[in-house]
């Protein structure tokens, strides 16, 4: 627990900063990376990349969208630094040469890479470069095992993991598609890549090519009915039936809905109930020593739970306090405390800054092999977080003395990241606001695979797919906003989409305070249109200074990039939180 890291940030600003000297400078301090630096293949299309950047030895997989960064634990022992499970130790040969690289810890990378020379390139090297005509020259020569499932992997990889390539994806499968004419998979892979490009026209006709193979598979079925295809296949009988139109339920909100939602955020009471201090203790994070609280508390009537980190030595008043919101996935997972970012972010804490971490309706917050669920359903997993969060906050400011009331920043990421953005709309004390790759709203801007939120919802209804199936966010979506449509006779479309806008923060950013936000390019959870629909409603308001900043990362997806991002939120919660 609380495991101490060889590499922290401040590190990091030295390291970082050294790298701006002359090249004169660069050319006296040799690599000491130099002998692991090289390209090492796990499988035929699964390369390890191990580069030296800005001082830091780095990993990154084929496909993956997150550089691994190494930290040295021993004689060509690493791990990473971010995901410490994850262990490569590199290997010489007899006459001392590293050769190999061990991978452990994570199953997906597991194994022996053994070194490539430096003009030896496999297929997939080339694809991911966009060298479609080399890829292909590589993969057409004899000594490769080609087959179907193994285009059929490439191209579906290529369209899951490196969205911005649909068209090299597209071109790739069209080259193998007359060797296999039969195949439904790559005629699937030629339409989802066509409607990631916005070719509908071509999506049609590659899916009713797969069709034509097999009428069966669900997926030709629903996405020619989605296209508006010819000759579609009924609605399946059972499917979940609402009681309104889905194109009502999408419509963009009007002003009306919009101040709705404000009078009812005004009115909740959200002050502090039945505080209690569960437990105490101090801790120490790479040599900091935290005083460790857990707090309870009730919110409209329902028992939560909250841990607070308090910096030894911070005095009455004089603590700025950042709120760390946590993500969520289909099975509602516990947040385990030593994930928690800000510890990363912030290391030696200079500023003696408090981290709160609620832990949301129907959440746990586990410490150690303790375990605190908070009351609640989690399926409120939005609006009904963002009111835990201004409730703990409440809490922080009644209950503990070293926090400073004036000084507050909020930060997220995926799920958190989009409730730090509703709590920094919704609470003026808020002083500054980090989003890391949170959903902008619900109306728009979440479907994936080229497809619409509208369209992979109405995807999951036809086929009743339960919370983490199929595909996109569609389930999820059902999950935490129309099980009692479904299972209700009774209408309540207001209702319904009164809490699906009071959960999209894109529809209040003219009250958004300072706010720095981070998205990948290639992110397949919450798409890069999401930077775009935010910077261009900042635009529209005439809000794009420097008080708001929103950085989209290349070659990334829904793990913001460290150790980038990390800085760049380093600086601005420094920036925000010393006192002027």
């Amino acid at each position: 627990m609380w495991k101490k890291l060889g590499i922290g940030i401040f590190g990091l600003t030295t390291i970082l900063c050294s790298c701006i000297s002359s090249n004169k400078n660069k050319e006296e301090v040799p690599n000491k990376f130099s002998e692991y630096i090289g390209r090492y293949a796990l499988k035929t299309d699964l390369v390890f990349e191990v580069k030296e950047e800005s001082g830091l030895l780095t990993l990154l997989p084929s496909f993956w969208g997150s550089t691994q960064i190494l930290d040295s634990i021993d004689k060509d022992t690493y791990e990473s630094l971010l995901h410490p499970r994850m262990k490569f130790e590199f290997k010489r040969d007899s006459t001392g040469k590293i050769n190999s690289l061990i991978s452990t810890g994570y199953n997906q990378i597991a194994g022996t890479a053994h070194k490539l020379h430096h003009d030896e390139y496999k297929a997939v090297e080339f694809l991911l470069k966009g060298k479609l005509n080399k890829s292909l020259a590589k993969l057409n020569d004899p000594n490769e095992k080609l087959s179907e499932e193994r285009v059929v992997n490439l191209g579906f990889n290529l369209i899951r993991f490196r969205r911005s390539k649909a068209q090299i994806a597209f071109d790739f499968v069209s080259e193998f598609i007359s060797k296999y004419p039969n195949s439904v998979d790559l005629y699937q892979i030629k339409g989802l890549a066509s409607l990631l490009l916005n070719d509908r026209e071509n999506a049609i006709l590659a899916f009713q090519e797969a069709f034509q193979i097999d009428s069966t598979n669900s997926m030709n079925i629903s996405a020619l009915r989605l296209l508006n295809a010819q000759n579609q296949s009924p609605i399946p009988e059972n499917a979940w039936k609402l009681p309104y139109s889905i194109d009502d339920l999408f419509k963009e909100p009007i002003q009306n809905e919009i101040e709705d939602v404000r009078n009812d955020w005004k009115n909740r009471d959200l002050s502090t109930k039945k505080y209690k201090l569960e437990k105490e203790q101090q801790i120490e994070f790479d040599g900091h020593l935290y005083n460790l609280q857990i707090l309870s508390h009730e919110v409209h009537g329902k028992k939560h739970f909250g841990a607070v980190l308090i910096p030894k030595g911070a005095k009455l008043r004089s603590s700025p306090i950042v709120l760390e919101l946590h993500g969520v996935d289909s099975r509602y997972s516990p947040f385990n405390l030593e994930k928690a970012k800000m510890l990363k972010i912030l290391k030696e804490n200079r500023l003696k800054t408090i981290i709160a971490i609620p832990s949301f309706r129907g959440n746990s917050l586990t410490i150690g092999d303790q375990k605190y669920t908070s009351e609640g359903s989690p399926k409120d997993a939005w609006d009904g977080a963002a009111d835990d969060a201004i409730a703990f906050l409440n809490v922080i400011i009644d209950q503990v003395p070293e926090s400073d009331p004036t000084r507050i920043s909020v930060f997220g990421k995926s799920r958190g990241g989009t409730v730090a953005m509703l709590v920094g709309v919704r609470d003026s004390r808020i002083g500054s606001v980090i989003n890391w790759a949170g959903p902008s709203g619900w109306f728009s801007k979440m479907g994936t695979f080229g497809w619409s939120l509208q369209e992979q919802v109405q995807w999951a209804l036809w086929e009743r797919w339960p919370p983490g199936s199929g595909w996109g966010i569609g389930s999820q979506f059902i999950d935490w906003f129309l099980l009692e449509s479904i299972n209700s006779e009774k209408s309540n479309l207001r209702t319904v989409r009164h809490n699906i806008l009071s959960s999209s923060p894109i529809y209040f950013l003219e009250s958004l305070p300072s706010a720095q936000m981070h998205y990948g390019v290639e992110d397949g959870s919450v798409p890069i249109l999401n930077a775009e629909a935010l910077q261009n409603a900042l635009n529209s308001q005439n809000r794009s200074n420097n008080k708001f900043k929103i950085y989209k990362h290349e070659n990334t997806r829904h793990d913001q990039p460290y150790p980038k991002a990390y800085q760049l939120t380093h600086e601005f919660l420094l920036n925000n939180l010393s006192k002027n």
